[in-house]
This record gives C-alpha cells, structure tokens and sequence, in this order.
C-alpha cells in the first residue's frame, strides 16, 4: 500500500445509463492455481498483496464510493483521505490442490467460504458497496492457491475485469522476476464514461421493437423500484435473490459435438444458414433446451404454483409480450465499435442487450434439431452486424428514458420464461498468471441468478466450450434429463 494515498487524485466519475442496467450484479469468479515445483516461492501473499495496491494506482475507481449522483445516476466518487479500500481476506485449507483436481473442481470439494459475496451487489454494515473482494486460500501444504475475486458489474464489464485482474498478474510476475522495464505496450485506462458517447456521436440504426418496448414500458414494480435509492435499490435486490436463488451446475461441450450441432442447425435449417456463428450454436442449444426444462417442470407443479406463475405472466403481458414466448436475451459486448485510439483502453460497460423471442410451447415439443436451428437462426439476426449504430441507438433509448434499468430488472423477474446468456469465452483469463503459470480451472460460484448462462472457453482443450447455467433447482434437473442437451453438452456438476 506504500504510496497508494499520495498517488491517488481525487475526482468522481458518473455512472452512465448503460453502468445502472447491471447495477445489481457482481462478478464473483473463482481461479485455481497449482504449485508446479515452485516451493515456498509459489505465488507468495506478500507479493500478491503489494502488486495489487500497484495495480489499483492505474485503477482509481475501484478505491472510490458509490454515491447517488445527478437526476438519479451513481456516481463514484474518489477521495484520497476516504478510499474505499479492497476487501484482501487470505485463509489456509487442509484441502490439497490434487483433491480438487481430483473432484474436477466440483463445488462440495472446494475449501469452505471461497466467495465472500454473491452474485448481487449488496452493501456492507456500514453501508458501504466495497468495489474490489478478494480471498486468496492457500491450500495443504502449498500445492496450489484459490483466488476468488469479485467486482460489481455497475463498475466495468467482463472484459474490463479481466482486463484490470491481468495487469494486476503482469505486476506480480514483474516483481517475482524483474527485468528490463519499457514504456512500449503502455496502456491509458479510460473511465470518464462521456467518452463513449464521444466515440458514437451521431451513429443510430433501429433496434427492434422488444428490446424498446422494455426499455420504454413502466409497470408498477418499475416505477416503485426506481423511486428507491440506489442502496435501497441494492438491498432489495439481495433481499430477492436470497428467497430465490438459482442453484448453479457446469456443463461441457467438446469441438467435436459444436461441429456436429452446427452441421444438424445448417441441415434444419429452412432458409439460408450463413451467418450462424459459434456463439448462435451455443446459445441456441442451451437456450432450446432450458425451455424444454421450465415446460417439464411446470408441469409437475401444484395448482397455487401454476396460479402464481399465471399471474406472472400477466404482468409480463404488460411489457408487451406474450405469455407463452420464450426470451431469450443476448448480451453482446461491443468494445470493438468503440475504434480506441493505440494504448487506450475504456473501462466500463459498453455491453447491448438483444433478445428474441419464441413461442415457449412450439420450442418446448419440437424436435432437437429443429429449435437449435429456429433459435440458432433468430440469434444470428438478432447479433450479427452489432456496430456502432446499434450501440449508439441502445444509448440513446437509455438516456432518452430515465428509468430504463428498473424496467429492464421488473421485465426480467417478472416470469420464468426468460433467459439472460452471455459469452465470456473471449475474456482474457489467459493473462491470469502471476508468476506460476495460468489457472487450471476457472469458475463462478454454486449459485447465481436464476435463468443466467455464461460461456467459458475450455482451459485445457482448445475448441472446448462449459456452460455456466443457474437455474431453479426443480429446472435444473429437467435440464440434466433433457435427451437432445445432454447427448452433446456432459453434465460435469
């Protein structure tokens, strides 16, 4: 920490329309590391700990705190005499790094307490939104080390969560084994969120009318959530998820399967295929398959449960869908419409919310092979082409209508027909070694949101792809029997 407070300007950063549509969520993920024949030199705390107030120098929003800002906006504010100082928590296990290779990283094989929080941002005891967590644990007799860390998603994205956890590795190979230092490969980190707009002024092209009508449509439970502050907006949001969790379980994909699914999507397909990416395949497959489930498990549900999720689907109904589609929403990054200037990078939330629908009943009794192509084919129209216009336009309709996040949080709890799906597989976890090489597992936490998806590249196999899904447990053991998902997706745990 030597030198942190004397290098640390003060200043305030306002949290755009885009930051508040994830001011509820966190990214809490967890690394594994084995001590391959590095000893007592194997990643040590002292140095994990100074690299990190290092790299928070280059950081300075992670040291702020979260205040109500102007006509509704957070905004963070930086004060070099009331820094919001990191969570850096360090623990000791009798579990060894080989137990849990062993287990294949299963969730009950892990040390206990790992994550430190959720997957909901939720202010401390003292009212306080910590903006970095950390809990390295040090496992039996120094075979590998779990570094849980966390960061809420109103502050950066998945690429900029990465993007700050690799520089902060890069310090800590630096001075585990210094060399010659060179400013070439320098990077000015961008956090002043009137930058985008800068980049994209002028720039609209229509989206379609799903993604407007919930932007744009106020319910009761929208407007009443919107009335709170943002803290209050917080520990509602906790409150909910803690009553409704979604019980969390991987499965993995080989290259081999993806290209089988996507052969099967082009073969069913009925029009032209081209255009159906990687990502389409997966979040079609996973997305069809996770219909079927809700459809089997709702059918075994009691009567007052059946009452509740009508009424559900009634206030669904007034965002303008119907009751019986299915929605499933694609979240894009779009950092590549942002055409940075070399050694610039934003560090934000430049992400586009793109859904489409289907009828839940046609998906739910269609054959494998024709909903992975139905939806596989609506997801590439509906991301294909994602340019600065559509992110312009997503902007605009947010900062058009105040508001917008609320609408979107009711929108998404208001029935269970829906799905949120993203791919990390681009994120740098590659950068993730601090001296001992790269993680041998990455993971989220066993619970999460309910009806999320995210798509982790395989560490070991090139081409391998997990899914990442939190579902309602009752959902995700229809999931685990579904015949067409598991013939190409293996459940791990």
């Amino acid at each position: 920490m030597e030198g942190l407070f004397d290098f640390i300007e003060p200043g305030e950063v306002v949290l755009s329309s885009q930051d508040a549509m994830f001011s509820y969520a966190n990214h809490p993920l967890v690394h594994f590391y084995e001590n391959k024949g590095l000893g007592s030199s194997f990643m040590p705390s002292n140095m994990l700990q100074a690299s990190l107030y290092s790299a928070l120098k280059e950081f300075p929003l992670l040291l702020g705190h979260i205040r109500d800002g102007p006509g509704g906006q957070a905004k963070v504010v930086v004060d070099k005499h009331d820094l919001n100082l990191p969570e850096f928590v360090e623990s000791e296990s009798s579990i060894h790094f080989q137990s849990l290779k062993d287990a294949q990283f299963e969730w009950s094989a892990w040390p206990r307490g790992v994550a430190t929080v959720g997957p909901i941002t939720t202010p401390n005891k003292h009212g306080t939104v910590k903006l970095l967590n950390v809990h390295v644990v040090r496992l039996r007799d120094n075979s590998g080390l779990v570094l849980f860390c966390n960061i809420p998603h109103i502050i950066l994205d998945g690429f900029g969560y990465y993007i700050f956890l690799s520089h902060w590795a890069a310090l800590c190979r630096a001075s585990i084994s210094p060399g010659p230092t060179s400013d070439a490969g320098r990077v000015s980190y961008v956090f002043d969120r009137a930058f985008v707009d800068g980049r994209l002024q002028g720039q609209r092209r229509p989206l379609g009318k799903q993604i407007v009508d919930i932007l744009t449509t106020s319910s009761f439970t929208s407007t009443a959530l919107n009335m709170l502050s943002f803290s209050s907006q917080l520990r509602l949001a906790s409150l909910g998820i803690s009553v409704n969790r979604g019980e969390a379980h991987f499965f993995r994909t080989t290259r081999e399967s993806l290209e089988e699914l996507s052969s099967l999507a082009c073969a069913h397909a009925s029009g032209s295929p081209a255009g159906v990416s990687t990502y389409a395949i997966l979040a079609a497959v996973v997305g069809a398959a996770i219909c079927r489930a809700q459809s089997a498990a709702d059918a075994n549900r009691g009567l007052l449960a059946k009452a509740v999720s009508a009424a559900a689907n009634t206030i669904s109904s007034l965002f303008g869908a119907r009751p019986a589609q299915f929605t499933l929403v694609n979240m894009v990054h779009a950092h590549h419409c942002l055409e940075l200037d070399p050694g610039s990078c934003y560090i934000g939330n430049p992400v586009v919310l793109l859904p489409i629908q289907a009828p839940a009943k046609h998906l739910a009794q269609a054959a494998g092979e024709e909903s992975l192509a139905e939806v596989a084919a609506q997801v590439a129209l509906a991301v294909n082409g994602t340019d600065a216009s559509i992110v312009g336009e997503f902007i605009s309709i947010l900062n058009d209508n105040p508001g917008a996040h609320a609408r979107y949080a009711a929108y998404m709890s208001s029935a269970a027909n829906k799905l949120t799906v993203i791919d990390e597989r681009s994120y740098n976890t590659r950068g993730m070694d601090f001296g001992a090489g790269r993680p041998t597992w990455v993971s989220g936490i066993p619970w999460h949101i309910p009806n999320f998806v995210a798509l982790f590249a395989s560490p070991s196999r090139d081409g391998d792809v997990y899914f990442y899904v939190s579902l309602w447990p009752r959902v995700a053991e229809a999931l685990a029997q579904d015949r067409f998902f598991t013939k190409y997706a293996q459940f791990l745990f």
